[in-house]
């Protein structure tokens, strides 16, 4: 196939025809369509430079987070404060009541002392068990002016040695009045309680030296009387550490320490 020859405007053409555009007003530019509808070309100190699509990066689109408004966030705020400064409130007016009550009423603990202990039988048999029978004369004591102690049921008074709980009494049901003290007869008794050979060693040389320990656990259930309120349960918990010249009727309480608790 023949090339198509390229034709190419010699220069007589130019210089011949100069002088004919030179009186020619110019035309007013064309528009292009980009202006037409508000897309401008670049000007003369701009370039427009086009990248292929596979090339050009997208930007990410960052979701937008909701958040509460200042108003409402500002009413659980005032709220809270609120809660708190009637909680603090509250707790001072307990405070200060529960402190006034104290004053007036002035309540202390209850005083208990063992004041004799006779021992009508302490016996071990071959097996090592025990036949006991004691009795034990307590003292109660009720210092309030203004308070009232009801001693309730299922009480129990027990002694125990080295450990081992030999005989269990109980005390009795009773209400005892404002600045009152009370004697206590109770008898306990028990039998088949246990002892080591080693125990009953060590108690026989104690018997010898006239120095035997015993250890007395007391647990009374009682109700508080202040005017015509009653309390609820209160168990009240006593231990003694006596220590005991002999084992017989004319045993003699020759030390004793006490420790009186209080459980709600």
């Amino acid at each position: 196939m023949a090339d198509n020859p390229r034709v190419h405007p010699s220069t007589e053409d130019v210089e011949k025809n100069a002088g004919k555009y030179e009186n020619e007003k110019p035309s007013s530019p064309l528009v292009a369509m980009s202006e037409k509808y508000g897309v401008y070309p670049p000007s003369r100190d701009q370039m427009r430079v086009q990248f292929p699509k596979d090339q050009v990066m997208r930007t990410r689109q960052i979701p937008g987070y909701y958040s509460r408004p200042a108003k409402r966030r500002n009413s659980c705020c005032r709220c809270l404060c609120y809660t708190i400064f009637f909680l603090f409130v509250l707790v001072a007016i307990i405070a200060i009541a529960s402190g006034i009550l104290y004053l007036v009423i002035q309540p202390k603990m209850p005083k208990y002392s063992v004041d004799s202990i006779r021992i009508s039988n302490f016996s071990i048999n071959a097996d090592l068990t025990t036949n006991c029978q004691f009795a034990v004369n307590v003292t109660a004591q009720n210092p309030n002016k203004k308070i009232g102690i009801y001693y309730l049921d299922n009480s129990y008074l027990a002694v125990s040695y080295s450990g081992t709980e030999v005989c269990t009494g109980a005390l009795p049901v009773f209400y005892q009045g404002h600045k009152n003290t009370t004697l206590l007869d109770v008898a306990l008794s028990g039998t088949g309680a246990r002892l080591t050979s080693a125990v009953v060693s060590t108690l026989k040389e104690q018997q010898q030296k006239g120095s035997i320990p015993l250890n007395l656990e007391a647990g009374v259930p009682v109700k508080i009387k202040l005017g015509k309120l009653k309390s609820m349960n209160i168990k009240v918990r006593v231990q003694w550490d006596l220590v005991v010249d002999r084992l017989d009727g004319n045993a003699k309480v020759t030390t004793e320490n006490s420790k009186v608790s209080v459980k709600l």
